[in-house]
């Protein structure tokens, strides 16, 4: 390209350049550079704000009509909630009368918030359901593990324990109650030792877990609920009866204490929740023979608490807690012992009564769910020995705790 005509482009393209500028001071066409100011701070205002001419305006579709605010991921201050404290109402045993032969008595009204109001009449129409249980959980407490081997017979690979034994009506009893719908939690899965105490806490910690999510979405400070958690992991992680060691912990004491019946104040809200203890008998009688069933009530458990503080003032020790389902108690353990009899005829109750009979067990008087011990038999009977030995047998158990569980709730009458 010769100089004269590389001259002639610069010319034109000069030109043209000139006109596109001029168009574009006069407005007819869009400044050829925009947004050189970007990425400058404007010292002038606060940190953070933009520039209107700094940014494109989004505020309008194509059309030009206004665009909806996009929502936002953070709450906004408007929607915070601040949590309050869990109310605890009536809780001094200070301002109740003082008792004159017995333990004074906490009111029946409950000194916490209601947060779970289960519906028991839900499951009366469930009798031809897939799923009759759904909804309902099943506690069961398969004593012994461990050292605690309980009863034995024989010696050897080839003996018989009661832990063992226990543990395998408990496994067949959670292969039933699942069929049925229901959510079933053992105290132990294995072989393991956990002391009396501990089982409590662990069959505790269920109601205390959902109350702590009711309290949480109820807009409540859950430190009273977390409080007891801890309380209940102390007692588990001592895992020992022994008082001196501190392994009875919050379940230490003669009478409800207050933190005491604030758990059982929890445990009332769960009428769904069910707690079946799981022992053999064993006697030097090998004639006897049999199923019992056991339970506490209201009045026995004052009766039982009474009779420790004899002949002590009835004031150094907490009130008596009497906001018992007495009723529910004793329908599980009857149902418990018919169905026994009905699943395995030869486990007929041993008094020949259908009825429970109360008893003082620690785990019973302990708990505020609606409770039974099962005692399907003896391991010393021959006879009862042959079934609970078999897995034949141990599955007759599991059914049987199963359709008493399943009367309770869906069929009562029948």
């Amino acid at each position: 390209m010769t100089a004269k005509k590389s001259a002639r482009n610069v010319f034109i393209l000069l030109i043209i350049s000139g006109i596109l500028l001029l168009l574009s001071f006069v407005g007819v066409l869009p400044n050829p550079v925009c947004g050189a100011k970007r990425f400058q701070i404007d010292s002038t205002l606060p940190d953070g704000v933009t520039r209107p001419d700094e940014q494109p305006d989004e505020s309008k579709t194509d059309s030009g009509q206004m665009n909806q605010p996009m929502p936002s991921d953070e709450p906004s201050d408007a929607t915070v909630v601040e949590k309050i404290e869990l109310p605890i109402a009536d809780n001094d045993p200070d301002q109740l009368p003082p008792g004159v032969e017995a333990l004074r008595t906490w009111p029946a009204k409950l000194c916490v918030p209601i947060l779970h109001e289960a519906n028991l009449e839900q499951y009366k129409t469930r009798a031809a359901s897939a799923q009759p249980l759904k909804g309902v959980t099943v506690i069961l407490d398969a004593s012994r593990g461990g050292e605690e081997t309980g009863a034995v017979w024989g010696s050897g690979e080839g003996a018989l324990t009661e832990k063992a034994i226990l543990l395998g009506i408990a496994t067949e009893a959670e292969k039933a109650l699942t069929r049925f719908g229901a959510t079933v939690v053992l105290t132990r899965t294995t072989d393991a030792s956990h002391s009396l105490f501990a089982r409590v806490a662990i069959a505790a910690d269920v109601a205390l877990i959902r109350y702590r999510e009711a309290a949480d979405e109820a807009g409540y400070l859950t430190s009273v609920v977390d409080n007891l958690r801890l309380l209940m992991g102390d007692v588990i992680r001592i895992n020992q009866n022994s008082p001196a060691s501190g392994g009875r912990g919050l379940f230490g004491s003669i009478g409800t204490s207050p933190q005491l019946r604030i758990l059982y104040d929890i445990e009332a809200q769960y009428s769904d929740i069910l707690l079946i203890n799981l022992s053999l008998g064993n006697d030097n009688d090998t004639s006897r023979r049999g199923s019992n069933v056991y339970y506490m009530s209201a009045d026995f458990v004052a009766s039982t608490n009474n009779g420790y503080a004899v002949d002590c003032d009835p004031k150094d020790f907490y009130p008596n807690y009497t906001n018992i389902d007495s009723t529910g108690r004793a329908a599980l353990a009857e149902l418990l012992k018919t169905n026994l009899a009905r699943m395995v005829p030869s486990f007929k109750p041993e008094n020949g009564l259908d009825a429970g009979e109360e008893k003082d067990l620690a785990l019973l008087r302990l708990t505020n769910y609606v409770s039974a011990s099962l005692v399907p038999g003896y391991l010393s009977n021959d006879w009862d020995r042959t079934i609970l030995g078999s897995e034949q047998g141990r599955a007759g158990i599991g059914q049987a705790i199963a359709n008493a569980v399943f009367q309770y709730f869906v069929a009562p009458s029948s």
